[in-house]
């Protein structure tokens, strides 16, 4: 029934008012913190435009529609990042007994149901290049809050290197706030061309907040 559409709508679109953990646990200096929800939006872009330009004989459509639901989970679960140091996996039944619940009316469940289980499963290409964009829309958003000089590694607190892998980039010394985003990630979008020396030598180096700096 439409009903059960605007039901679900009411219900999803709450990730609108939920902010992004981290940018909360990395007290970034921004009047205004993203939401999840448009944490998805810029997802959305990025498989637009990256799909442009790499040539992935892939459904365009299936993946933004994956994009488009696969943070629902976070309803109930909460935005896990990696400084809480909590393996998701544990959370895997939970968030889909989540999503299922805010689905299961409408018509086309059983469609976004397994679309779900086909992103958590990470195995086909329209899932392995949601999840790398996904990763890599954090990377850039917190580059950009680096660039405008709204967070750094100076807001770094002790409990934050609870988490192996962020402690042994921080002692190493080699990088910055968005380096270690990027390499913390890299697994998810390295297949897709966006490795260690592309971030170096073309993507950081990107200075496309210039007009906001002069405001």
């Amino acid at each position: 029934m439409k009903e059960d559409a605007f039901k679900f709508y009411f219900k999803a679109t709450q990730l609108k008012d939920i902010l992004r953990q981290g940018a909360v646990q990395w007290n970034v200096k921004k009047n205004r913190l993203e939401s999840i929800a448009e944490h998805v939006y810029g997802c959305l872009i990025l498989v637009i435009s990256l799909h442009s330009e790499l040539n992935l004989e892939l459904d365009l459509g299936k993946t933004l529609e994956m994009l488009a639901i696969h943070e629902l989970e976070e309803l109930v679960i909460g935005d896990v990042t990696p400084l809480d140091n909590i393996d998701k996996k544990d959370l895997k039944d939970k968030a889909r007994e989540a999503v299922f619940s805010f689905v299961k009316n409408l018509n086309q469940s059983d469609f976004l149901m397994n679309l779900t289980d086909e992103y958590n499963e990470g195995k086909s290409l329209e899932a392995k290049f949601a999840k790398a964009v996904d990763k890599l829309e954090c990377v850039l958003e917190f580059k950009k809050y680096q660039d405008l000089k709204q967070v750094s590694l100076s807001h770094l607190k002790p409990q934050m290197l609870k988490n192996k892998k962020v402690k042994e980039f921080v002692d190493s010394g080699k990088y910055d706030l968005a380096d270690i985003f990027f390499m913390y990630h890299l697994p998810a979008y390295k297949e897709f061309g966006i490795d260690e020396m592309y971030w170096n030598t073309k993507l950081k180096p990107m200075s496309i907040y210039d007009d906001e700096k002069k405001m």
